[in-house]
C-alpha cells in the first residue's frame, strides 16, 4: 500500500514538472511574437504604419497583377492555338483531298471489274472498259476477217477543267557589270491552266519600258581661234537620254507545292522569246553659236536605234491567294537572265552613237532582272 501511495505521488510530481515547463516555453514563445521587430545592426524596427484601406488596395493591386500575367499567358496560349487550327485545317483539307481522290480510284477499279465480269452488259459507262479492249483485240488478231473497229469513248479527266487569267504588274530591276536600272512600266497578262492538282502550264506576254542617260557618252566641245576669240557647248554635256523597250512571249509551268485550296506556295520556271528596241529619246541636231555671230551646225544625230530578238530563262516562286470560287490574287518573285546574245538585229545606222547602243543592247540582254509582280486572279 505504502508503495503504491509512492508511485502516485511520482506521477503526479512529473506532470506538474511538465505543465511548467510547457507553459514556460509559451510565455516565451509569446514574449518572443509580441516583441517589436529587429533589423540587421540589432536595433528596434517600427512596424509601418497601415490600415484597411490600405491593405484593401494592396490585395486589389495583387490581384490585378496576377490577373495581368494570367491574361498574358491565355493571349499567348490562344495565338499558338489559332496558328494550331490553321495548321489543322490544311492538313484535314489534304487528307480530305487524298481521301477523295482514293474513293475516286477505288470506285473507278470495281468499275472496271463489275464491266468485265458482264462484258454483254448494256451500260454505257462499260464502253471505256469493255469495248475499247475488245476493239484493241480485233485490230490485233482479226486479219483474216477484218471486222469495223469502234473508237473508244474517253472520259474526260481533270486536265484543262480550270482556266486562270492572271493580269499583272510590278517592278524589275535590273543589273550588270556596269549598268544598274529599274524599270518605269512592267506589266503583262497570263493564261494558264491545270495539268494536275500540283502542276499547271501557261503563256504570257509582258511589256517592259524603262529610261536612262547615256553618261558614258557624254561630251562637252570648246572652240577658240588665233583672231577672234570664240566658245560653244552643247545641250548633251551630260549625256543623252536613252529609252529601252521589251516585248516578250514566254511559256512556263508551275508546281504547286500544297494542294490547300486557299493559299498555293509554287515554284516553276519557263522560256520567253522577247523582242526589244532601244533608241535616244532627242534626235535635235546641235548647233555652235560664236561670238562674231557666226553659226554653223558642227553635230548631227541620226536617229539611231537597235531592234534585236533573243531568248531569256527565268526562274519565279510566289503564292496565290484564293477569295473566292473564282476570284483570287497572285503574288511571284521572278529571276531571269538572257541565253546566249541576239538572234537578230536590225539597224539603219553606222557611227559612234549607233555602236554605242548596240553596247547598251548587248548588256542589258545578258544583266540579272530581278521582278517583284503582283496582280489578279481569274478562275474559270
Amino acid at each position: 500500500m505504502k508503495t503504491n501511495n509512492s508511485k502516485t505521488r511520482n506521477v503526479l510530481l512529473a506532470l506538474a514538472t511538465a505543465a511548467c515547463t510547457l507553459t514556460g516555453a509559451m510565455a516565451n514563445e509569446d514574449a518572443i511574437l509580441n516583441s517589436d521587430p529587429i533589423n540587421i545592426n540589432g536595433y528596434v524596427q517600427e512596424a509601418p504604419a497601415t490600415d484597411h484601406e490600405l491593405e484593401t488596395v494592396k490585395n486589389e493591386l495583387r490581384k490585378q497583377k496576377q490577373a495581368i500575367q494570367v491574361n498574358k499567358e491565355k493571349g499567348k496560349k490562344y495565338k499558338e492555338l489559332s496558328r494550331t487550327t490553321e495548321k489543322l485545317a490544311d492538313v484535314t483539307e489534304e487528307m480530305i483531298d487524298e481521301r477523295k481522290e482514293s474513293q475516286e480510284t477505288i470506285d473507278r477499279f470495281n468499275k472496271k471489274i463489275d464491266c468485265l465480269m458482264k462484258e454483254n452488259a448494256a451500260d454505257p459507262d462499260c464502253d471505256e472498259f469493255v469495248r475499247g479492249r475488245r476493239n484493241q483485240d480485233v485490230v490485233s488478231t482479226g486479219q483474216a476477217a477484218p471486222q469495223k473497229v469502234e473508237a473508244s469513248i474517253s472520259v474526260p479527266g481533270k486536265a484543262g477543267d480550270r482556266i486562270k487569267v492572271l493580269p499583272y504588274s510590278g517592278m524589275t530591276a535590273i543589273s550588270s557589270e556596269n549598268e544598274s536600272l529599274e524599270a518605269n512600266i512592267d506589266a503583262g497578262l497570263r493564261v494558264e491552266s491545270d495539268i494536275t492538282e500540283r502542276l499547271s502550264v501557261g503563256l504570257g506576254f509582258g511589256y517592259t519600258i524603262l529610261k536612262t542617260t547615256d553618261f558614258a557618252n557624254a561630251y562637252q566641245g570648246y572652240y577658240q581661234s588665233g583672231w577672234d576669240r570664240g566658245d560653244y557647248s552643247n545641250a548633251y554635256a551630260g549625256g543623252r537620254e536613252v529609252e529601252y523597250s521589251n516585248l516578250g512571249f514566254e511559256l512556263y509551268s508551275k508546281f504547286f507545292v500544297t494542294k490547300t485550296n486557299r493559299f498555293r506556295p509554287y515554284i516553276g520556271g519557263g522560256l520567253s522569246y522577247n523582242r526589244s528596241s532601244m533608241n535616244y529619246m532627242n534626235n535635235t541636231n546641235q548647233s555652235y553659236t560664236y561670238q562674231n555671230g557666226m553659226e554653223q551646225n558642227v553635230m548631227r544625230f541620226g536617229d539611231e536605234e537597235v531592234i534585236s530578238s533573243h531568248v531569256k530563262a527565268q526562274i519565279v516562286g510566289g503564292s496565290e491567294v484564293i477569295f473566292t470560287k473564282n476570284i483570287g490574287m497572285n503574288l511571284e518573285l521572278q529571276y531571269a537572265r538572257g541565253l546566249g546574245g541576239n538572234l537578230s538585229s536590225e539597224s539603219a545606222m553606222s557611227g559612234p552613237d549607233q555602236r554605242r547602243l548596240e553596247e547598251l543592247n548587248n548588256e542589258l540582254i545578258s544583266a540579272n532582272m530581278f521582278s517583284v509582280f503582283a496582280g489578279m486572279l481569274f478562275q474559270f
